[in-house]
């Protein structure tokens, strides 16, 4: 028997990982970038606003792992329905655009110059946003 292969175990878990959330392809790439720009972002907004909270922080990452949740349930729509990855698409390109106005959000918020059009914008988009109650920060 051969010795133990971490190249085997890695392909596993690349293949698990595929099976899940698809095949990775630019739509993921960017997703990821995003998510991770909108961590740095928020990560900068709270230092200097001087509002740094681990809860706030653990609830932001909290809500990125449901992207990947949502993900896997939109690859399992496709499969069952064959749709050929068009649900997967969808929701990765919804949560693109929410993680992109999130990064926007964020570096107005932290002070960065913006045109006041994009601020009147982002100003309605957060009065607008979930009045059932729950909390509308994004990350």
């Amino acid at each position: 028997m051969k010795a133990f292969s971490w190249k085997a175990i890695g392909a596993f878990v690349i293949g698990i990982a595929c099976q899940v959330w698809g095949a990775w392809d630019q739509l993921m790439t960017a997703l990821v970038i995003l998510m991770a720009l909108d961590v740095a972002t928020g990560f900068l907004r709270a230092f200097i606003q001087q509002q740094l909270s681990s809860k706030e922080s653990f609830r932001g990452m909290a809500k990125k792992v449901f992207i990947f949740v949502l993900l896997a349930v939109a690859v399992q729509v496709d499969t069952l329905t064959g749709l050929n990855g068009t649900t997967r698409h969808l929701v990765a390109l919804f949560y693109c655009a929410s993680e992109g106005l999130s990064v926007i959000e964020n570096s107005v918020a932290a002070g960065m110059p913006a045109p006041e059009f994009l601020r009147e914008a982002l100003k309605q988009l957060n009065e607008g946003k979930f009045h059932d109650g729950s909390h509308a920060n994004s990350g």
